[in-house]
Parts: C-alpha cells; structure tokens; sequence
C-alpha cells in the first residue's frame, strides 16, 4: 500500500512525478510493481522511464496485451503529456485491475521536476 494519499481525477487514481519516483526507488527489487509506458514504440526508445514496460495504448493489441498483464500487481502508467496514460489507466480498470496509479503529467512533467530517465 502506497503511503501517498492519491488524488483521483475522473476516477483514475494519480500521484505526482516525485511521488511515484520515491515508491519506485524503495521497492526497485518488487516485482508486484510495474511502470508501464502507454506511448509508441518511437517514443519508447527516445527516453522513457527505467525499467518501463511499453504497451502504445494506441495499438491495435493494446487490450489484448493487458490480458497478459497479471491483475495482483500495482502499476504506474505514464506517457508524454497525461492523456495517453490516463486513458490507458481507465481500459485497465475496465478490465478488473485494481491497482492502477496514472502519473500526473506524464514523461514531460516528470523531466521537469528533474527526474531520470534512460533510453537503454
């Protein structure tokens, strides 16, 4: 459980950029938490976060790729702006996952607080 008290916009729970990097940095070994980019692959490998998952919510197989997905986890989904990510985050809810956490401002909000990112 996060020790975050997460705000909710339009029935997405969201935490800022340094918030979900601090929870991140304390459980970097827990595999039950999960960060996943819902851009394009292009933009994947331009930067994105360590160790981020892509899944473009864009794609045709976005929905099937969630299936994959294991629904117990706690996932952080981010893309550029917020947009992208916070729709990504409701299709997850829609398909029963529980702990789904939009990053607030996406990727660009994220490197303005001065942020890491990679482009491994």
């Amino acid at each position: 459980m996060s020790i975050f008290k997460r705000s909710s916009k339009n029935g997405i729970k969201e935490l800022e950029p340094k918030e979900v990097f601090t929870i991140i940095e304390k459980n970097h070994n827990n595999p039950d938490i999960v960060v996943l980019d819902a851009r394009t692959p292009a933009e994947y490998q331009q930067e994105h976060l360590e160790n981020a998952k892509l899944i473009d919510v864009k794609s045709s197989s976005f929905e099937e790729e969630i299936k994959q997905l294991d629904k117990d986890k706690e996932y952080y989904i981010y893309c550029k702006g917020g947009i992208r990510g916070s729709k990504a985050a409701k299709i997850m809810q829609q398909h029963g996952f529980k702990n789904v956490t939009h990053i607030a401002g996406g990727i660009d909000k994220w490197k303005s607080k001065r942020l890491p990112v990679t482009s491994d």
